[in-house]
């Protein structure tokens, strides 16, 4: 019963509360307290607008000796029976407006409507419009190559986390590539335990289009994944691919030695990758621009090199480089 509530004639549970505020001679907000209620609800109580519950009728009439006008089974199944036809004419009312809940037309209704309520509430986000780039072009190839370097694809997201120091620059320009293809800048949050950033779209239309052009959900190393062919059919394709694996899995180092107790220096390139297709890619593509990259297999993250001070020139006159880290 301590659910339950009582079902008054008309009228009677106003008298009854009358009764109540008479024989305790308590304000509202401390009769309320009692019933454990907010004071609104005692006064709509008393208009009769809500019933009240038995717990805080059982508790009046201990405490002020006060009489229910019926017995409370009689007004407890009254209460029971006004509920049940309550329901049974809200199941129609629904049943109208959407249809059998047993039949998949009428779920699809109901979840329509579902939906479109917690949208407009703000609980679910709306379907965004993203645009998408028509054919392929340099800047989707360069795109690819920060993806297979740096990126990460899930059935559900799309991600690029890069360092939020040494990258600081970069991040603006992959963020300004990627609204340049997409129509919309990506979102941004950076990890409390590291110097990561992370830029990334939670949106299966921009997935979808991803995996159509050659890159693949999951592990990438794993999966030893490779560049798409229609980047490596075309030289100018394959150059922008590359920068944009340098950019993310690479860079200029300074190697410093002595001789005869003099100093020496000079810059070398580094592309370091754990697939193996990859690095094949990347040396291929050098090769075919004249330089001599050697690649190192015996080490756990497999490298791809450029050893001298001149090739290192070329190489950022002929492939370039949109990570300013690089040229420092």
């Amino acid at each position: 019963m301590d659910n339950s509530r009582l079902k008054f004639i008309t009228g009677q549970q106003k008298k009854f509360l009358a009764e109540v505020s008479n024989k305790s001679s308590l304000s509202i907000k401390s009769l309320a307290k009692i019933a454990k209620i907010h004071p609104r609800s005692f006064r709509d109580w008393k208009k009769e607008k809500l019933t009240m519950t038995f717990v805080a009728a059982q508790k009046f009439v201990e405490l002020f000796d006060v009489i229910l006008p019926e017995d409370k089974k009689l007004l407890i199944q009254r209460w029971q029976k006004a509920k049940g036809r309550a329901s049974r004419i809200g199941g129609l009312a629904l049943f109208r407006k959407r249809g059998s809940p047993a039949t998949l037309e009428g779920r699809r209704k109901g979840g329509i409507k579902a939906i479109a309520n917690l949208r407009r509430n703000g609980f679910v986000p709306y379907v965004k419009k993203y645009s998408l780039p028509i054919g392929f072009n340099e800047k989707l190839a360069e795109y690819v190559g920060i993806m297979l370097g740096d990126g990460c694809i899930t059935p559900g997201q799309l991600n690029i986390t890069l360092n939020s120091v040494a990258d600081r620059q970069y991040v603006y320009f992959v963020s300004q590539l990627e609204k340049n293809l997409f129509g919309e800048e990506p979102k941004l949050y950076k990890r409390k335990d590291s110097k990561a950033l992370v830029l990334y779209y939670n949106s299966r239309f921009i997935i979808r289009y991803l995996l159509s052009i050659g890159l693949k959900i999951g592990n990438k190393v794993r999966q030893q994944v490779g560049v798409p062919d229609w980047i490596k059919s075309d030289p100018l394709y394959r150059i922008a691919c590359v920068r944009g694996l340098m950019d993310t899995d690479g860079g200029v180092f300074l190697h410093r030695y002595k001789v005869n107790g003099k100093d020496y220096l000079y810059k070398k390139i580094c592309f370091s990758n754990m697939s193996i297709p990859l690095l094949i890619f990347v040396k291929e593509t050098l090769n075919q621009l004249g330089f001599t990259p050697k690649m190192i297999n015996n080490v756990v993250n497999k490298q791809v090199w450029l050893y001298n001070n001149k090739e290192v020139r070329d190489y950022l006159k002929k492939v370039g480089t949109s990570n300013p880290r690089l040229l420092k």
